[in-house]
């Protein structure tokens, strides 16, 4: 079982130990429980906090709150390490949440204990810093010159032959022979990519090495689709 320890630098100092089942479960109360703890350093916006944390680097959590959603952004000296998305559907960790970033969200600074946020981020890690640097389509990588196309959420499930939910399955999202971006599912199976809406070829690789072939087509602002291992074998773009 893992642990994180939590407590006040000031006596009496308290100490509770928070099981990992419980961060994935209960994760606002949790990320409250630590923030009541934790000093206040103020209020950004996220290209803001980005440049507060390259000239005063902090080690802390940003949160964003919302009525549907929950943002949290863990920053270790300064670096945007980690990141949890919450809303009603569930909880995303890391590169997945760092996808549903939009870059208007408002962030409350804290300073928390490095302890602390070292081991939230074990669990969060972003791999793939430029999710969290995107300011709007100029980041997006294109091929050609779009027209009026807008900025999406792709979710993708992979499953088995039996429709198990496939987790550590590598999915790449190609345009053409290019690359556009690449993850990995997780224990649910799932994989989430923000992309300019339009058509994509998927590429599935499971733990074997065996690879899957289709075409995702998506225009609405989040779209989410399955992907079954021994799907259409198709190399047209």
């Amino acid at each position: 079982m893992w642990y994180i320890v939590i407590g006040g630098e000031k006596p009496p100092l308290q100490h509770k130990k928070i099981p990992y089942l419980k961060m994935c479960m209960e994760i606002n109360d949790l990320m409250d429980e630590i923030l009541l703890q934790s000093a206040y350093e103020g209020r950004f916006t996220l290209d803001e906090l980005l440049h507060h944390s390259s000239v005063h680097p902090p080690t802390g959590i940003a949160v964003s709150k919302e009525k549907t959603h929950a943002f949290f952004l863990l920053l270790l000296g300064g670096e945007p390490d980690g990141a949890i998305f919450v809303d009603e559907r569930g909880t995303l960790f890391g590169d997945a949440a760092a996808l549903h970033l939009s870059g208007n969200e408002e962030f409350e600074l804290f300073q928390v204990m490095p302890q602390i946020v070292d081991a939230l981020v074990s669990r969060c890690r972003v791999f793939e810093k430029s999710h969290l640097k995107k300011n709007g389509r100029l980041d997006i990588p294109t091929i050609g010159a779009p027209t009026r196309q807008r900025i999406g959420v792709l979710c993708l499930t992979v499953r088995d032959n039996s429709g198990t939910p496939l987790a550590g399955a590598q999915v790449s999202i190609r345009k053409g022979k290019v690359v556009m971006t690449s993850d990995v599912t997780d224990s649910g199976g799932k994989v989430c990519f923000r992309l300019l809406n339009g058509r994509y070829m998927c590429v599935v690789s499971d733990r074997t090495g065996e690879r899957t072939r289709c075409i995702i087509e998506f225009h609405e602002p989040q779209v989410e689709s399955c992907v079954d291992i021994g799907g259409i074998e198709d190399e047209s773009e």
